[in-house]
């Protein structure tokens, strides 16, 4: 038997097992389960608690957001085992999941609040130009493995689902400042007002830095954003949700001494509309309709037209939850979703795709014990392909406190509007007719609990064999080889990544806890596709090769929190992420120790007017000299990430 497989022979047993046990006496009602693990809504749509979701999801609340002192999204998935968080540069995160830490990061499905914020051309995520503020955030749910059969195409790795915080959960108004080292220089403001029929909050905030702390690297960034939510709910059946959101911003480009990337900036500027109608009915079920536009462009000021990017993307989904009975949930749906882009650098002419979806997922609790999920997703990419992504999972509690999960699932990612038809003369064309990347996953988890409630575990082992891995086709462009092809793209290599990863939680006191995230993954890459040109077979074999390091092999973060007098809190954050290769790189990325502290006074009552609080952030304490995922050499001694501090002020009126 080979290694992992057994996670298909237990996922049978499972199911036998619980086929032939009745309802036993000493099991919790559903609503024990639903009590004991807190409950999310991103793993297969439908409201569920951890110990019965398909796969394993990872939860970051606020309270997490606030203790580890983070100014920008991206490094809160630090704290998400597993995943890797690395910068090209000052304003340029990369966040990916799984060995996948090329520079798009194009195998995790990324929504707000539904929207998918996974754009063209490139299939990828503009972390710094989302019209998003931290503090708006009530929680990210992670879901750590492929989640097509719930969102399609392009949830090939998992799916990082923000949610922010709702329209009536803000009232008055408070005003945050941050000052430090490194430019640090931040402002917002948030207000909010409730009534008995509409509820509204506003953002408006600005965000600048320096960037690395480096000579090097011209990579200062500032960014200005405003958003609006609100809530209209003129009846107790019916509830429309309104966001609007605008973001622009200045990124400084340039690398000292290279006449090809002189110094310069990028001006970045986007918006997002988004309305959805919600119509509950009898039994909890419940309609959702939800559309929303997004449009996003950026223009280098070096280059001239040339260099200009404008992408829209408009989606439409109607999704339906019913319970079928007493034991069966079903939530289906469908959605249209049209993309453009229009990039002279990238395309010879103004590009569009238009897909199509629709999905299905049942959840069906077999006997008090166990709870089977299956569902899939069928859609239609628009450039040519058909796919079905099932998954299925078994969750079986052999006591209240301590549950199993076995799932498989098939999920795809579409080749990216670049991949299919980019076109950059004398150096890229491509070829089409590439075939969607696939997985095939198997995951065996354990979420147990101990201690009266005070300690919680999760861990899972895993394995996915990704296959049609597209990569670039090199063609020779230089005499004496020279044949008049430039590079293109093809499906060229295959990939398993095998591991396990967890997390353990501690808790004492109302406001004082322990996370730790661990992570062990193995990679081995192999060459599957024909090149067009053969003499290039050992260079891919060699890329091939070296794939084991291309990943850290060992990572994880510690995040304490503890509450040290009832007006003082103190947290550290401390992040362990191995050595490895980035593909695109010049020299390694060193091993990562990095430590971070908050130490925090509050005065009055926080949430109310005249409280607020003030705090003083250290980062990367310790000052360990590692180096970031760049493209530039680095230097002997050179610290690409240097040691931060800043002060917060907020304040409440």
């Amino acid at each position: 038997m080979g290694k992992f497989q057994y996670l298909l022979l237990i996922s049978v047993a499972f199911a036998g097992l619980t086929a032939s046990c009745g309802r036993a006496a000493d099991f919790a009602s559903e609503l024990d389960y639903l009590q004991e693990f807190p409950v999310v809504l991103s793993a297969s749509r439908l409201s569920q608690p951890l110990s019965e979701t398909p796969n394993a999801v990872t939860v970051i609340d606020r309270a997490m957001i606030k203790a580890s002192g983070f100014r920008t999204v991206p490094d809160l998935f630090r704290l998400v085992p597993g995943m890797y968080v690395g910068y090209q540069d000052g304003h340029t995160p990369i966040v990916a999941y799984h060995g996948s830490t090329d520079h798009y990061s194009r195998r995790m499905q990324v929504l707000v609040d539904g929207r998918s914020v996974y754009l063209p051309p490139y299939s990828s995520v503009n972390w710094e130009d989302i019209p998003l503020h931290i503090a708006d955030i009530e929680r990210i749910e992670v879901v750590r493995g492929p989640a097509a059969a719930s969102y399609g195409a392009n949830s090939l790795q998992g799916v990082i689902n923000i949610i922010t915080r709702d329209a009536s959960s803000a009232g008055g108004t408070r005003v945050s400042v941050a000052k430090g080292n490194g430019g640090i220089s931040d402002v917002s403001a948030h207000l909010g007002s409730n009534s008995a029929g509409l509820d509204y909050r506003v953002t408006l905030a600005y965000r600048a830095d320096n960037g690395f702390d480096t000579s090097v690297l011209n990579d200062g960034t500032a960014t200005r954003l405003a958003n609006l939510r609100a809530n209209f709910h003129p009846n107790s059946s019916d509830s429309f949700d309104l966001q609007l959101g605008y973001n622009e911003g200045v990124r400084s480009e340039g690398i000292a001494g290279r006449t090809t990337d002189p110094f310069g900036d990028i001006r970045t500027s986007s918006n997002f509309q988004q309305v959805s109608w919600l119509h509950a009915l009898p039994q909890f079920d419940e309609f959702k309709l939800n559309y929303y536009h997004i449009f996003q462009s950026s223009r280098d000021f070096l280059t001239s037209s040339y260099g200009n990017v404008a992408v829209h993307r408009q989606e439409l989904e109607l999704q339906h939850t019913l319970n079928s009975g007493a034991s069966n949930r079903l939530v289906w749906g469908g959605g249209v979703r049209s993309d453009t882009a229009n990039a002279p650098s990238v395309f010879a002419s103004k590009q569009s795709f238009h897909q199509s979806r629709l999905f299905a997922h049942d959840e069906w609790r077999m006997v008090e014990s166990a709870v089977l999920n299956v569902g899939a997703m069928l859609e239609n990419d628009g450039m040519g392909h058909r796919n079905t992504s099932p998954r299925v999972s078994l969750n079986y509690h052999f006591t209240q406190q301590h549950t199993l999960r076995a799932g498989t699932s098939v999920a795809y990612r579409s080749p990216a509007m670049a991949e299919e038809k980019i076109y950059i003369p004398g150096q890229y064309l491509a070829l089409g007719g590439l075939r969607p990347e696939k997985v095939h996953s198997k995951e065996i988890g354990y979420l147990g609990e101990f201690n009266t409630n005070r300690v919680t575990v999760d861990v899972k082992a895993y394995y996915d064999r990704v296959s049609d891995i597209i990569f670039t086709d090199p063609s020779p462009l230089a005499p004496p080889f020279f044949d008049g092809k430039p590079y293109g793209l093809s499906n060229l290599l295959s990939a398993t990544y095998r591991g396990f990863e967890g997390t353990l939680k501690h808790k004492w006191g109302e406001k004082s806890n322990l996370v730790f995230n661990f992570s062990r993954q193995l990679a081995s890459c192999s060459v599957t596709g024909m090149l067009r040109e053969p003499v290039f077979l050992p260079t891919l074999q060699g890329i091939a090769a070296s794939c084991p390091s291309m990943v850290p092999r060992n990572s994880g973060s510690i995040l304490l929190a503890q509450q040290v007098t009832d007006d003082i809190q103190f947290s550290a954050g401390y992040y362990h992420q191995g050595k490895m290769q980035i593909i695109y790189t010049q020299a390694p990325e060193l091993m990562m120790r990095r430590l971070d502290l908050r130490v925090a006074r509050t005065f009055g009552k926080p949430d109310e007017n005249g409280g607020g609080e003030v705090a003083l952030v250290v980062q990367n304490a310790l000052r360990d000299n590692h180096t970031e995922y760049t493209v530039v050499p680095q230097t002997s001694g050179q610290i690409i990430f240097n040691r931060r501090a800043y002060l917060t002020a907020t304040l409440g009126f």
